[in-house]
């Protein structure tokens, strides 16, 4: 390594390391119980670089992520707001929901319209994405579709 700096490991309480483990073994999504993991091993002695070749991440990652739990906790260690792509079509848009509720009403046998209808105001979808989408307004109670 061409650069030796202080070891950095984060030390914790009693009440940081239970709630740290629980949103190990509990976590909804796999990455928030991977960065949990990580501060409970640095924790252990583990340093930056035996926890970034264990986990294959940068040294600068899992140096992130301690910065992040010092500063903000256990809340840091969740994906922020805003990552990602976004849905083309919304459930919580009430306009998008409806137009989409009364195409599917017009052609109740085949979606190959609807789609056709969508992309011709800019939203190209597959029909995959499309009956995922109808299925979870199902999913929410808007009987978009009584009977199947």
């Amino acid at each position: 390594c061409w650069m030796k700096g202080k070891k950095r490991y984060i030390t914790l309480d009693e009440g940081q390391r239970k709630e740290l483990l629980a949103g190990f073994k509990t976590g909804k999504k796999p990455v928030f119980r991977m960065r949990c993991h990580l501060i409970l091993l640095s924790d252990q002695g583990h340093g930056v670089q035996q926890i970034a070749e264990l986990y294959q991440l940068s040294r600068q990652s899992v140096a992130n992520w301690f910065t992040r739990y010092e500063q903000g906790g256990i809340t840091a260690l969740h994906t922020m707001q805003g990552r990602g792509r976004r849905p083309i079509l919304r459930i919580d848009n009430a306009v998008e929901v409806r137009q989409v509720e009364q195409l599917v009403d017009r052609h109740p046998q085949t979606l190959r319209p609807v789609l056709a209808a969508l992309s011709q105001q800019g939203k190209v979808l597959s029909k995959r994405t499309l009956q995922r989408f109808l299925k979870r307004l199902d999913g929410n109670g808007n009987g978009s579709e009584e009977a199947l």
